[in-house]
């Protein structure tokens, strides 16, 4: 895994790691799910829950008495994942002036991330942790910090939107 800079591999990590230790294979497993569900690639998804999981660790004092430290660890490594994506496609772009599928990547993939761009913050982080990452709406209501309605309006308004962008791009 390549470390970007100013994550939270170069934090100091916490003087107590035993209930991480314990938490590590369930929140790698969903940092996992997200980022392969996303990228499409083993080793892209591998060191996306990584980096992901290196944050909780680093913030492991206020992940552990999150609600959900799983739905927390699916949200990064899903903005994770997306970053990966959008710094590889801009560096295609500046490489070969035109936008490119990369290796891994088909086209139905590259037209949601573009979807995905497209939706509102609170809409793309609900259908993320709803249907990318499969957890249930009351997880969801967690970590967005609203009610289970509106993580069903959210997530309602962002497929809806997802829909009408891929069928207006393809």
């Amino acid at each position: 895994m390549v470390p970007l800079a100013g994550t939270a591999s170069e934090v100091a990590a916490p003087s107590s790691t035993s209930d991480f230790d314990e938490a590590y294979p369930g929140l790698y497993r969903q940092a996992y799910q997200v980022a392969y569900r996303l990228l499409g690639s083993r080793e892209d998804a591998a060191d996306s829950a990584q980096e992901a999981c290196a944050r909780a660790f680093a913030r492991w004092h206020e992940v552990r008495t999150h609600p959900s430290p799983r739905a927390w660890v699916a949200r990064v490594s899903g903005n994770i994942s997306i970053d990966l994506h959008r710094r590889r496609a801009t560096a295609r772009r500046k490489s070969r002036g035109e936008v490119m599928v990369g290796e891994g990547v088909d086209g139905e993939r590259v037209d949601l991330y573009r979807a995905l761009d497209a939706l509102p913050r609170r809409q793309r982080q609900a259908v993320l942790l709803r249907y990318v990452a499969d957890l249930p709406d009351a997880a969801v209501a967690s970590e967005l910090g609203c009610s289970v309605g509106n993580v069903q309006s959210l997530a309602a308004r962002g497929l809806a939107g997802l829909r009408s962008t891929m069928r207006t791009d393809g």
